[in-house]
């Protein structure tokens, strides 16, 4: 599915889908429908598709690309100009397919805050050129937020965070700096322990990178951990 659904205007959602299946060769009249209802446009009725919402035209030219019951499904910029219930709808339809009908979908898209809440595996491509093939979970791992603590005593700061609270993953980036890789809602009781057993806090601060900053890191060639 191209980012712009070409179909006609002056047609029907169901007039536009029987036309390609019809063009198609595929006998299963059917199948028409059941798109319809799959990205939820089956109460479209008499509207004609030059009066659809961007949001109505892209879960058509979904519909159009579903019909056949492909086994992979190739989209170009899905949520290019949707708005936040467009996206939230067409990220639910595409979920669907794949738990449903066990789809494997491709997508290209520069929206790498939306894939992050769909895709299993990344490839990032630069200037043609594939510059990393990674697993969602990796990724993850890569992009990890942590809580960053400099004191006068790295090691210190670990024990006393190990012996007064439940952290499990602590590390000692170096000889005043720990890593507390792990969500932490409020870093103030693990502070006020620290000073009270006499560990002089410098800083205390949230770290760590985005999808997008991870993108850019990589393709300029920086580590990213």
């Amino acid at each position: 599915m191209i980012e712009t659904p070409g179909l006609f205007p002056y047609l029907t959602a169901r007039e536009n889908l029987e036309y390609y299946r019809i063009q198609r060769g595929n006998k299963d009249k059917g199948c028409v429908e059941r798109a319809l209802q799959f990205v939820g446009l089956e109460g479209t009725g008499r509207k004609k598709f030059k009066g659809f919402s961007l949001g109505m035209k892209q879960r058509l030219g979904l519909a159009l690309a579903i019909m056949d019951n492909p086994e992979i499904l190739i989209l170009d910029e899905p949520i290019n100009g949707l708005d936040p219930m467009g996206i939230k709808d067409f990220r639910s339809i595409i979920l669907k397919m794949n738990r449903e009908k066990k789809t494997t979908v491709l997508i290209s898209s520069h929206i790498l805050g939306e894939l992050s809440q769909i895709a299993t595996t990344y490839s990032f491509i630069n200037s043609g050129r594939l510059v990393q093939h990674i697993s969602a979970k990796d990724l993850k791992e890569k992009c990890r937020s942590f809580l960053c603590i400099v004191s006068d005593s790295a090691d210190r700061t670990s024990e006393i965070l190990k012996n007064n609270f439940q952290f499990k993953n602590i590390e000692v980036a170096d000889e005043h700096t720990v890593h507390v890789n792990e969500k932490v809602d409020d870093p103030a009781p693990a502070v006020k322990a620290l000073v009270e057993n006499g560990v002089m806090v410098s800083q205390v601060y949230q770290s760590g990178i985005n999808l997008e900053q991870y993108f850019v890191n990589l393709v300029e060639g920086k580590e990213n951990g």
